[in-house]
């Protein structure tokens, strides 16, 4: 399955993210790129996070990625499953067939 991951700095909460932690981070989206559990990241401009592409098989299993991340303690984020899309349009197509549209 893929998952769009919306990622943004959480604020308030006291913890500062370090230097040491955003290496962390970005080495270990490079390895997850490399092994295909991520399809691709954007960073939001002036520090508003990032947006990726993520492979897992269910929601449980990102869950356990997105937990085991560096910047976790420190992020918030939004998660939307994702279909294929000419299979949506598709099943899109369909529906409205039977509704006589």
């Amino acid at each position: 399955m893929k998952f769009l991951v919306m990622r943004k700095p959480r604020f308030g909460t006291g913890r500062v993210a370090t230097a040491k932690l955003i290496r962390e981070q970005k080495q270990r989206v490079a390895e997850a790129i490399k092994a295909g559990t991520i399809d691709c990241i954007y960073a939001f401009p002036g520090g508003g996070g990032n947006v990726l592409i993520v492979n897992a098989d269910s929601a449980e299993q990102l869950n356990e990625r997105i937990m085991a991340t560096p910047l976790f303690l420190y992020s918030e984020y939004e998660i939307r499953p994702l279909t294929d899309y000419n299979h949506y349009m598709e099943n899109v197509a369909a529906a409205l067939d039977q509704q006589g549209g």
